[in-house]
C-alpha cells in the first residue's frame, strides 16, 4: 500500500507542477510511456498526451490545485482515490474520483476519471 501511496503523491505533484520541464520529469516518474488518461471532459495517450492534457488544466484554471480528498484505496496492482481542484480562494470547484492501473514498477499504466462535481459551465 505504501508504494500506491507514493504513486498518488507523485501523481498530484506531476497535475499541480506548472514548470513544463519539471512536470515532464514527473510524469517520466508516474506513467509508463504508453500510458492513457480518460475521463469525460479529457484524455490523453504517453507522456506527451498527458502532459499537453495536463497544461490545457493550467491554462483553464490559473492558479488552482489538485488536492487528494480521499484515503486511498488499493490492492494487487489497482488504486482509486478521491481528489478536489480547488481555486486560489480555497473553494473546492472540481471533485472527481479516479481509479488506475499499476505496472510492476509502481507507474500507472492507466487511469480513469469520474467528475462527481462540476460547474455547470464546464
Amino acid at each position: 500500500m505504501t508504494a500506491h501511496l507514493d504513486l498518488v503523491d507523485r501523481y498530484f505533484a506531476a497535475w499541480n507542477e506548472t514548470d513544463a520541464e519539471r512536470r515532464r520529469e514527473l510524469i517520466a516518474g508516474t506513467w509508463t510511456e504508453d500510458a492513457s488518461y480518460v475521463d469525460p471532459l479529457l484524455a490523453g495517450k504517453g507522456h506527451d498526451g498527458i502532459d499537453a492534457m495536463i497544461g490545457a488544466v493550467h491554462e483553464r484554471f490559473p492558479g488552482h490545485e489538485f488536492r487528494l480528498s480521499s484515503s486511498v484505496d488499493g490492492f494487487a496492482n489497482y488504486v482509486r482515490f478521491s481528489w478536489h481542484l480547488v481555486a486560489p480562494n480555497g473553494d473546492a470547484i472540481v471533485k472527481g474520483s479516479d481509479f488506475g492501473v499499476v505496472d510492476a514498477q509502481g507507474k500507472f499504466r492507466s487511469v480513469t476519471g469520474f467528475l462527481d462535481a462540476v460547474p455547470e459551465a464546464a
